[in-house]
């Protein structure tokens, strides 16, 4: 028999799924009066919009990270664009984390080579 280790804060938070934390900037249960006038436009200090675009920002994210984990092909999208709505998202929520992202991030520079990847990686009928 398994053991369970006991809920913490930290568990539960850490175990919630990205489109839990999407859906809770949705419109669901007048979630505008109820989370986040009092307390969930907190959690985004690096941002002062209003809560509708950053759902869409968000779950444009979760949608993108769901192509890339069910395997489905990203290579037709504005890549650098997904990347710095990623940064963005993240300075939203910690800009000193944002910044600490972005001076160790080797997105750029991947994508920046991928055009000399792709071309010598398939095959001249693809």
């Amino acid at each position: 028999m398994r053991r369970r280790k006991p809920p913490t804060p930290c568990r539960v938070v850490a175990e919630l799924s990205l489109g839990f934390w999407v859906s809770l900037l949705g419109t669901g249960n007048d979630y505008e009066t109820r989370l986040w006038r009092p307390a969930l436009r907190l959690a985004f200090p690096g941002y002062g919009g209003a809560r509708k675009h950053l759902h869409w920002e968000f779950d444009h994210v979760r949608s993108f990270r769901n192509r890339i984990a069910h395997h489905e092909p990203i290579y037709r999208r504005h890549l650098a664009a997904d990347h710095e709505t990623v940064l963005r998202l993240i300075g939203y929520i910690s800009p000193k984390y944002a910044n600490w992202v972005s001076r160790h991030d080797r997105v750029p520079e991947l994508l920046s080579s991928r055009g000399e990847v792709c071309r010598g990686a398939l095959p001249a009928r693809f």
